[in-house]
């Protein structure tokens, strides 16, 4: 059973992976508009929560914490160019959310704490997540629903791999959690505004 459960997280973390690779080629053609703040804090908080969940003892889900690694910090490269990413400059919740990554990082730094870092991170992880939400919500057309219902499955393995839930020795299930919850508030507001958008569309 165990090893059932370690190939589950290392499922989700080639899911997760195949997601961020589909959300990269739709950014190359220009059919998504990744927001700069948002993959830039992800960028920095994949980092954080692959480092600090490694040291509490998150084993279970180092592959897709891996994947939050690296799928990010490309998809933030390519926000920079002036055709891919997403407005001509930063707006006042953009700037918000990449101060509030600095405080997380200078706590990080300061507190040299594990836990504490590993908390915090989620939490700005989930301040990160912010711009895309709200463009989601407006903007649907810029977001690609496959790659971030992809996303989602990745999401539902990892959870179906961890093997201890709502144990204060071993994070893993909060992370797991959490992953649900955001990549799945994503998959929501696409689908809901995309059906509205059609709805609109064929009254007109």
């Amino acid at each position: 059973m165990q090893y059932i459960r370690e190939y589950l997280g290392q499922a989700a973390g080639v899911v997760s992976f195949a997601a961020y690779l589909l959300y990269i080629i739709s950014t190359l053609r220009g059919k998504t508009r990744p927001s700069r703040s948002t993959w830039w804090i992800l960028s920095l908080v994949g980092g954080l929560i692959f480092l600090t969940s490694y040291s509490v003892g998150a084993r279970e889900s180092i592959w897709i914490m891996g994947s939050y690694v690296a799928g990010p910090l490309i998809i933030a490269a390519l926000s920079l160019h002036p055709r891919l990413g997403y407005g001509e400059k930063l707006t006042p919740l953009d700037i918000g959310c990449l101060v509030w990554a600095g405080i997380c990082a200078l706590i990080w730094l300061l507190f040299n704490s594990p836990l504490v870092a590993f908390a915090g991170s989620i939490v700005l992880d989930a301040i990160g997540l912010i711009p895309t939400a709200q463009k989601a919500y407006r903007e649907p057309d810029k977001e690609d629903p496959l790659a971030w219902s992809i996303e989602l499955v990745a999401s539902i393995l990892n959870a179906a791999g961890i093997t201890a839930w709502f144990v204060t020795g071993n994070l893993t299930w909060i992370y797991a959690l959490y992953l649900l919850a955001g990549n799945g508030t994503i998959v929501i507001l696409l689908l809901l505004r995309s059906a509205t958008a059609k709805r609109a569309a064929r009254i007109v």
